[in-house]
């Protein structure tokens, strides 16, 4: 690879940062895609492999383009190393005096639309934020994991959320067991000693998910549900009379939940801990919350809100504080708002981050690519906090950040050739001291 004239320029830095993600794969794999993530920030964003490549690549390597190609298309690439570097990366960012403080683990799908028949696995899927006129749409489903980790920040806790990586459904398994097995991936990164809590949407409390927690004891689940849930009392105290104890009590509906007003979120909330199905034999602690227009809706939490250790003076939570300092019971609904950043990151990426733009046909390649921009989409984020360095970062959006460091990518550049070209002609000087004079004379 071409080098920079400069050792310790802001270039040389973020190929260091870039290249602990794939510390796994061979040096010319680990080039090939530090060069592209490169070529995304410098580009500000991702048209093409072709593209990038005649755009910037091109200029810094020596590689060809036809190799940029079988990386992404058949080069043997393990991303779920890159995503357990992505959990590794942002836990270490936590300090020592935040350990008590929960990572929280945000799961959902998302859909990107394409056109043509020439995609692996493209089929028609169901849109409920369809925006065209139809519900359906043909292209890809992709299941998702975000982390949210706490750091300081101006003397107080802020929540950096950042997505760890993509995974297209194929339809040969579920997206909730492809979901369990993001959690599985990332719950091995973290390790026991921390509290790790996972927020989903009711589309995924049900099967391989709820069965986590039972897999790993430093694991909670806070989710919404339907509101047609069946829920019952827990089980009376054992009497000593013969036969089996019940396990749930009588069934009870959402009118069975006492009600108080929240203050500043035009909301009324309730908790009570109860027996469901979803999680058999564990109780959990139901909250109920009320709008002004009536409508309803059930949270769960596999935990009792009262072990859960949760500083609500925390920046990006907004008025969702509010719950907890009603009362203890409701804090897993202040926890719960962290889940919307993972909303937040789809409309980026698919906004300024070519999410939904790839051309590559095969699954494998569609994945490896979606995965590099996410890749660089997460450490636009975490680099104010991985390395003073790029401290002036640390107020500013990922796509903000990339291109304030594209404009110094391209000056790097810049100096970069017009120090090797003032070198060339001094070494033509040096070599040929009659061409001064005709250098002079031109």
């Amino acid at each position: 690879m071409k080098a920079l004239y400069h050792k310790k320029s802001l270039t040389d830095k973020l190929k260091e940062t870039f290249s602990e993600i794939f510390t796994n794969e061979t040096i010319p794999t680990q080039k090939h895609l530090t060069d592209l993530m490169m070529s995304v920030i410098a580009l500000n964003g991702f048209q093409s492999v072709k593209y990038n490549y005649e755009h910037f690549i091109q200029d810094v390597s020596d590689f060809k383009l036809k190799s940029y190609y079988y990386t992404l298309n058949e080069s043997v690439v393990d991303i779920n190393d890159w995503m357990s570097a992505m959990v590794h990366t942002a836990v270490s960012l936590i300090p020592d005096h935040l350990k008590e403080q929960p990572v929280i683990l945000s799961a959902d799908d998302t859909i990107t639309e394409k056109s043509g028949e020439h995609f692996e696995y493209c089929s028609v899927l169901f849109d409920h934020a369809a925006h065209h006129g139809s519900s359906y749409l043909n292209g890809h489903c992709f299941v998702s994991l975000m982390i949210s980790v706490p750091v300081m920040e101006n003397d107080k806790i802020r929540y950096l959320s950042v997505p760890v990586g993509y995974r297209m459904w194929t339809q040969e398994e579920t997206k909730l067991k492809m979901a369990a097995e993001l959690v599985k991936l990332a719950m091995k990164a973290i390790g026991t000693e921390r509290n790790v809590i996972l927020c989903c949407d009711s589309w995924y409390p049900k099967a391989e998910v709820t069965k986590l927690p039972e897999e790993f004891e430093n694991l909670d689940i806070i989710c919404n549900v339907r509101s047609d849930t069946a829920l019952y009392e827990l089980p009376s105290e054992r009497t000593g009379k013969k036969g089996r104890p019940r396990i749930r009590g009588e069934k009870i509906s959402l009118n069975d939940f006492a009600l108080q007003e929240v203050k500043e979120t035009g909301m009324c909330a309730g908790a009570k801990e109860v027996m469901t199905n979803l999680f058999k034999k564990h109780p959990v602690t139901a909250i109920v919350t009320e709008s002004k227009s009536g409508s309803r809706r059930l949270f769960l939490c596999t935990s009792s809100p009262e072990q859960l250790h949760f500083d609500t003076n925390c920046q990006g939570i907004g008025k969702a504080a509010h719950y907890a300092e009603t009362a203890v019971s409701l804090l897993p609904l202040t926890i719960y708002a962290l889940r919307w950043h993972i909303e937040t990151a789809y409309y980026e990426q698919k906004k300024f981050w070519s999410l939904g733009n790839y051309m590559l046909r095969s699954k494998d390649g569609i994945e490896c690519l979606l995965n590099l921009l996410t890749l660089v989409y997460s450490l636009m984020t975490l680099l104010p906090f991985l390395d003073s360095y790029f401290s002036f970062l640390t107020d500013v959006s990922p796509q903000q950040a990339r291109f304030l460091l594209s404009c110094q990518i391209h000056q790097d550049l810049f100096f970069d050739a017009f120090v090797r070209q003032l070198k060339l002609i001094k070494n033509t000087f040096s070599h040929h001291p009659t061409s001064i004079l005709c250098f002079v004379s031109t």
